[in-house]
Formats: structure tokens, C-alpha cells, sequence
């Protein structure tokens, strides 16, 4: 609803609820844990749930993390999990420049870009092997297709998202900062430190 559009996606709401679930431990694992500040994360939650709160997505059960990491980085996972960095944090100067980056990880996933992506993904799978019905997947074929294993060691990665998407993201990203009473212009602050910081920011 947040994007007018039509979308085919092979993962039903609460499937995208419960791959989110499944799948956060292992980015949390991945990406240094949470920073150790409960007043930072508490702050980051509170801005994410003003902008979320403004999505036709309300209700979803969003979650906020701040993860201890020296990479420059924010992503998303399907159903509401959130992530955004310590490097990232250290390079904003204003709360509208964290809207920015809130807000557009949080269109990646009102605009269901992973669920998206995961659609294809198994599809293209199905069609290499031969599978004669993707209904029959399982959770573990999504967990897999995210690069979640249960074992230790195991690197989580992200699925890339087209221009198209990343664009979306955006323009979601800056309706919620209006609607929430941010100056947008944070959002265009946000992608310039990401381009003055080159090949080092990835995952936003």
C-alpha cells in the first residue's frame, strides 16, 4: 500500500514477520552486537518508531538496532528489523540526517524490497534444479537464500537491491521524515557523506 504498485511476492506478511525473526540473531552476530549504550540505542529506537509510525506498516513489530561496528553501514530485514551502525552514527550530524538513513531502510521494507528480492532468488533456484511447485518451500529456503545458517560462523549477507528499489527507499524515506516534522534535506545530507565515503558504505 505505501508503494501503489503491484508486486508478485511468494511470502505472505507473517512468513515475512517470522524470516525477519529468524534471521536477526545472525546479523546482530555478524555486525558486532548491539553498542553497549542503552541511551544511543533507546534514542534510535525512538526516532525509528516516529517514522515507522507514519507507514501503512504501523503495526508491524519494528525493531531498532544499534550495532558496534566500524563499518559504514544500514540495512533491513523483512517484517520491520532495522540496523544501523556505529561508524554511521559517528558520521551524522543532526537528527534529521539519522532520520535519512531510518527512513529509507525503512521503505526498503514498507515497499517488501527483501521479500522481493527473495521472491526471484527461489525462483530462479526452482527453475535450476527443477522444483515442480515452489509452494512447497520451507523456512529454511528463505533462511538459506538470506545466507543464514544455524552454523557457528556462518556469514549472513544481503541481498542487493536494484536502482529501482533503492530510489523507492528513498522517496518513502523522505514522505515519512515530512510527515513526521524532518527537514527531508537530512535525507540529501545522508548520501552525501555516503558518496564523499566511497566504496567503504555498503548495505544502505
Amino acid at each position: 500500500p505505501d508503494t501503489g504498485r503491484k508486486q508478485f511476492l511468494l511470502i505472505d506478511p507473517q512468513r515475512e514477520i517470522h524470516i525477519g525473526d529468524q534471521a536477526a540473531p545472525a546479523f546482530l552476530r555478524d555486525n558486532g552486537g548491539e553498542i553497549p549504550s542503552p541511551q544511543v540505542r533507546d534514542y534510535v529506537s525512538r526516532v525509528g518508531r516516529r517514522l515507522a509510525s507514519q507507514s501503512r506498516r504501523p503495526d508491524l513489530p519494528w525493531e531498532f538496532h544499534t550495532l558496534d561496528s566500524s563499518v559504514l553501514n544500514a540495512f533491513a530485514l523483512p517484517g520491520g528489523k532495522v540496523f544501523i551502525t556505529r561508524a554511521m552514527l559517528e558520521r551524522l550530524e543532526s537528527e534529521a540526517q539519522l532520520a535519512g538513513v531510518l527512513g529509507h531502510e525503512i521503505g526498503h521494507v514498507t515497499g517488501k524490497h527483501v521479500a522481493d528480492r527473495m521472491s526471484q532468488a527461489l525462483l530462479l533456484q526452482a527453475a535450476a534444479i527443477g522444483l515442480g511447485a515452489v509452494g512447497r518451500d520451507k523456512d529454511e529456503d528463505w533462511l538459506r537464500i538470506l545466507g543464514v545458517s544455524s552454523q557457528v560462523g556462518t556469514t549472513v549477507y544481503l541481498l542487493s537491491f536494484s536502482r529501482d528499489q533503492e530510489l523507492e527507499a528513498d522517496k518513502l524515506g523522505v514522505r515519512y521524515m515530512t510527515l513526521a516534522g524532518y527537514n527531508p534535506v537530512g535525507q540529501l545530507q545522508v548520501m552525501q557523506i555516503l558518496q564523499e565515503s566511497g566504496p567503504s558504505a555498503r548495505g544502505v
